[in-house]
């Protein structure tokens, strides 16, 4: 019989990445916030990629307008159900909190 103690190793490896995933994806969002401040379109060579900036427009549908006009037996009828499997990573105790944020 597998335990959660099996495991352990596992999910301490889990919990490293994603600490360092928290501190990755910050610095992320700062650099992209840089680059979109040199302008809208334009590519910048690096060494071995290249990043390209573009600015377009993008159309979204109104679920809820479109709720309130559809009927409850056309949404039933064309809507589609899958199983879908997820890992999340809860924090249980501050050692943890502090260890996602890169404090520990």
């Amino acid at each position: 019989m597998e335990t959660f103690i099996n495991h352990y190793q596992t999910v301490q490896e889990l919990i490293a990445i994603e600490a360092k995933l928290v501190s990755l994806t910050a610095r992320k969002k700062e650099i992209h916030a840089q680059i979109k401040t040199f302008g809208k379109n334009f590519d910048v060579a690096g060494h071995g990629c290249t990043v390209q900036v573009r600015t377009h427009t993008r159309k979204n549908v109104d679920i809820s307008a479109l709720k309130a006009k559809v009927s409850r037996q056309f949404l039933k009828a064309h809507t589609t159900e899958k199983d879908i499997t997820t890992v999340c990573l809860k924090a249980h105790a501050s050692s943890l909190t502090m260890a996602l944020k890169g404090v520990a």
